[in-house]
C-alpha cells in the first residue's frame, strides 16, 4: 500500500508517473525540442532576413522589412514552450499557439512580403522550409497525443482534483475555527446571562420589590372580586344602545359617564367621588328601565341583573371595594416612589435591557452555530467522499492501493 501525506502526494504522483510513462515523456520531449528548435531558426531566419535586407533594400521598402521581423519574433516570443514540466494542457496551448502563429505569418506575410520579397528570396525559401519543418513537427506531435497520450493525459487530470481536496481540507480548519470561535463567544455570553439572571433574582427578593409583588397580587384579586359583582354590563350595553338611538328616553342619564364606564368600569369607579353618586344613579335609572321591561331583556337576564344591583345597594360590597382598590393603587405608587428613590427602578430596567438584548446576542449565536456545524460536517463528508474517489482514481493508474493521509492543524 501508497501511503502519503496530502501535502506530498503531487511531487510523489508526478515522479510515479514520470517512471511510469516514461517512453511517452520522451518522446513527447523531444517532439517539444524540436519544435523549440524550429521557432529559434524561424528567429536566426529573421536576422538572415535583415541582414540581406541592409544591404539591398531601400529605405521605405526596410522599414516594412523591420515591421515584419519584429511582429514575427514577437508572436514568436509569445509562446510558451514547457520547459521542465511537459503536460497535456501545456503541449495543448503550445500547438494552439502555432497554429495561431501560423495565421499570422501569413498574415503579416501578405501586408509586407510585396514590398522587398525580390531582394530576399533565399530567405523567404529558408523561412518556408522551416515553417513546413515547424507545421510537421506539430502535426506528429498533434498526432501522438491523440493516439499515445491518452492514459497519461487521464493520469495527470487527477491532479486537477487535489485542489479541492485541498480547500476541503481548509475549509473543514476555518470553519472548525469559527465554530470554536463561537462556542467560546457562546459560552461567555451564557456566563454572563447567568450572571445577569442571578443579580435579577437578588433584585426582585429586596423587601421593596416584594412588597410591589403582594400589593399588585392584591390589586389582580380585587379587580376580579369587583368584576364579579359588575354582572349587568350587558344591560348597560343595551340601555347606552337605545339611549342613543333615542328609542328610548330617559331623564338625567350620564351618557359619557356610562360609555367611560363600559370602556373600563373600575378606573371609571376608581376615579369617581366617595360613596359613587353618578354610579348609584345610573344603577337606579338601570334598575328603574328593568322593572319597566323597556329594554326587552329576558326574564331570567333581567331578574338577574336587579338582584344584582340590589345587592351591590344592600351590601354596600362593591362600594368598600373600591374604596380597597383606591388605597392599594396609592400603596402600590408609593412603593414605586421609593424603588425609584432608591435607584432600583433604573437597575431594574437596565437590568432587565442587558438581558434582553444578551438574550438576542445567545439566539444569534446559537443560530451561527447551527450553520458552522452543518458547514463543518458538510465539508467533512464531502472530504471523505472526494477522498475515497481521488485513491481508487490514483489506484487504478498505479496500480498499487493508495492510502491519502490529511493532517488537521486543529
Amino acid at each position: 500500500m501508497i501511503e502519503k501525506q496530502l501535502e506530498e502526494f503531487e511531487e510523489f504522483y508526478k515522479e510515479r508517473l514520470d517512471e511510469q510513462f516514461s517512453k511517452i515523456k520522451k518522446a513527447t520531449n523531444k517532439l517539444v525540442s524540436e519544435i523549440r528548435n524550429n521557432l529559434i531558426e524561424i528567429k536566426v531566419c529573421m536576422d538572415h532576413f535583415l541582414q540581406t535586407g541592409e544591404e539591398k533594400i531601400e529605405e521605405k521598402a526596410l522599414k516594412s522589412l523591420h515591421f515584419f521581423s519584429d511582429r514575427m519574433r514577437k508572436e514568436i516570443d509569445e509562446i510558451e514552450i514547457p520547459e521542465e514540466e511537459v503536460t497535456y494542457d501545456s503541449i495543448i496551448n503550445l500547438l494552439n499557439s502555432i497554429k495561431k502563429l501560423f495565421s499570422s505569418i501569413n498574415e503579416i506575410a501578405k501586408k509586407s512580403l510585396p514590398k522587398f520579397q525580390k531582394e530576399v528570396q533565399r530567405e523567404i525559401k529558408e523561412l518556408n522550409y522551416i515553417t513546413k519543418k515547424l507545421g510537421k513537427n506539430q502535426g506528429v506531435l498533434d498526432n501522438f497525443l491523440r493516439k499515445k497520450y491518452t492514459d497519461l493525459k487521464e493520469a495527470e487530470y487527477l491532479l486537477k482534483k487535489l485542489p479541492k481536496i485541498i480547500t476541503l481540507k481548509d475549509n473543514i480548519e476555518k470553519a472548525k475555527k469559527e465554530l470554536e470561535d463561537f462556542e467560546k463567544e457562546f459560552e461567555d455570553k451564557n456566563k454572563i446571562q447567568e450572571n445577569y439572571n442571578r443579580e435579577l433574582l437578588k433584585l426582585e427578593k429586596n423587601e421593596l420589590f416584594k412588597k410591589l409583588e403582594g400589593e399588585k397580587d392584591r390589586l389582580f384579586q380585587l379587580r376580579i372580586k369587583i368584576n364579579d359583582q359588575l354582572g349587568f354590563k350587558k344591560a348597560l350595553k343595551k340601555l347606552k344602545f337605545e339611549v342613543e338611538k333615542q328609542t328610548l328616553h330617559i331623564s338625567n342619564v350620564n351618557i359619557n359617564y356610562l360609555r367611560d364606564f363600559l370602556k373600563n368600569s373600575i378606573n371609571t369607579l376608581a376615579n369617581e367621588s366617595k360613596d359613587l353618586p353618578k354610579f348609584s344613579s345610573l344603577l337606579v335609572q338601570l334598575r328603574h328601565v328593568l322593572e319597566e321591561n323597556k329594554l326587552n331583556l329576558k326574564t331570567e337576564t333581567k331578574d338577574k341583573t336587579i338582584e344584582q344591583i340590589n345587592l351591590i345597594f344592600t351590601e354596600k360590597m362593591l362600594f368598600t371595594d373600591i374604596e380597597k382598590y383606591i388605597e392599594i393603587q396609592e400603596e402600590i405608587k408609593n412603593i414605586e416612589e421609593k424603588i425609584k428613590n432608591a435607584g432600583l427602578a433604573k437597575h431594574l430596567d437596565d437590568l432587565k435591557t442587558d438581558i434582553s438584548s444578551n438574550t438576542a446576542k445567545l439566539e444569534h449565536l446559537q443560530n451561527d452555530l447551527e450553520r458552522k456545524n452543518k458547514d463543518y460536517l458538510r465539508y467533512l463528508a464531502n472530504l471523505k467522499t472526494e477522498r475515497e474517489e481521488f485513491q481508487k482514481a490514483v489506484e487504478s493508474i498505479l496500480g498499487e492501493e493508495l492510502k491519502l493521509n490529511i493532517t488537521f492543524s486543529f
